[in-house]
């Protein structure tokens, strides 16, 4: 495979393949459908977009969770004392 000369780890080299197959089928189905380039941009973007705000919503939650459980422990150690 062409990542291993680029020296490239194999669970990253099977992402960007998987990514490059993805676009390819997207982009031919856009091709297929008569869907111009500019709506699939768009809509990529857009979904690019969702994908990081819910990310971002995650590790908030994740911190907000970490928060909490840190105060109630915190809380539950000084009533023992």
């Amino acid at each position: 495979m062409i990542f291993s000369l680029l020296k490239i780890s194999r669970k990253t080299s099977a992402t960007l393949a998987g990514i490059a197959i993805g676009a390819a089928s997207l982009w031919g189905l856009a091709m297929w459908q008569n869907i111009p380039m500019a709506e699939l941009l768009r809509l990529s973007l857009a979904i690019l977009v969702m994908l990081a705000g819910l990310a971002l919503a995650a590790l908030c939650a994740v911190a907000l969770g970490k928060l909490l459980a840190a105060a109630l422990k915190r809380l539950f150690r000084g009533r023992r004392g």
